[in-house]
């Protein structure tokens, strides 16, 4: 699987949307270590659908 600047950063930005959305709306409110793991979580999934679906589509994975 290559890396991809463009779907990363997508994804980024994706999940600092995710990330802010947790942090005003979610009750009771999240501690910062589970906030950033989930942003983190947020990031590595949306880039990996993003390369599968748009981008080459092969994972290298068996």
């Amino acid at each position: 699987m290559s890396f991809e600047v463009g779907f990363f950063v997508m994804a980024v930005v994706a999940s600092l949307g995710v990330g802010v959305l947790l942090y005003r709306w979610q009750r009771p409110k999240l501690t910062l270590p589970y906030l950033l793991l989930a942003v983190a979580g947020s990031i590595f999934a949306l880039y990996y659908i993003l390369h599968v679906v748009f981008g080459s589509g092969r994972t290298g994975w068996p």
